[in-house]
């Protein structure tokens, strides 16, 4: 058995057979996309899923000290059409006040097109954060699998296609 298969088993022995419901099929995806779990050395029980095909976390997920339920977070800056349960997480995430605005060219993460994470106010105003990160999804039942696993690939995609990592 190799480690990230160890580390998977050890999440799955931390979960309830609910929620394997929920994580087994976006793992598989994550798997059959190449993508591996590391384990984060922190409190609690974290996997932090990148290809080493480009070097970029895709997903990440575990159960935080003292924690009974998962927490599932994804990565989807390149994505356009997603839930409004996707979209509330974007807004959340520009009101806070750790928010990283956008500042796309700056950093140097992106690759190819400047992918960020946007928000449509009522008001019409359209604010952005930085899409380099993983965003927490909260509540993650067995009806969004179906959307994750899009999300997942469409972001797959354009990893391959712009975040290659080439040697010099």
């Amino acid at each position: 058995m190799k480690k990230w298969e160890e580390f998977i088993f050890e999440f799955y022995e931390m979960i309830s057979d609910e929620e394997k419901l929920v994580y087994q099929p976006i793992i598989e995806t994550l798997i059959n996309l190449d993508y591996t779990p590391l384990k984060k050395r922190t409190k609690g029980f974290i996997l932090s899923f990148s290809n080493l095909a480009h070097n970029r976390v895709l997903a990440r997920f575990g159960v935080r000290e003292g924690g009974e339920k998962a927490f599932f977070g994804l990565r989807f800056s390149s994505c356009v059409y997603y839930s409004d349960k996707f979209a509330n997480v974007i807004r959340e995430r520009i009101l806070a006040r750790n928010n990283r605005l956008a500042k796309c060219g700056q950093c140097g993460y992106c690759k190819g097109g400047k992918h960020v994470y946007t928000y449509t106010f009522p008001d019409g105003e359209i604010k952005a954060a930085c899409g380099a990160f993983v965003l927490e999804i909260p509540d993650v039942t067995l009806t969004d699998v179906d959307e994750i696993k899009r999300l997942i690939h469409e972001q797959h995609e354009y990893f391959m296609k712009n975040a290659l990592y080439l040697p010099k």
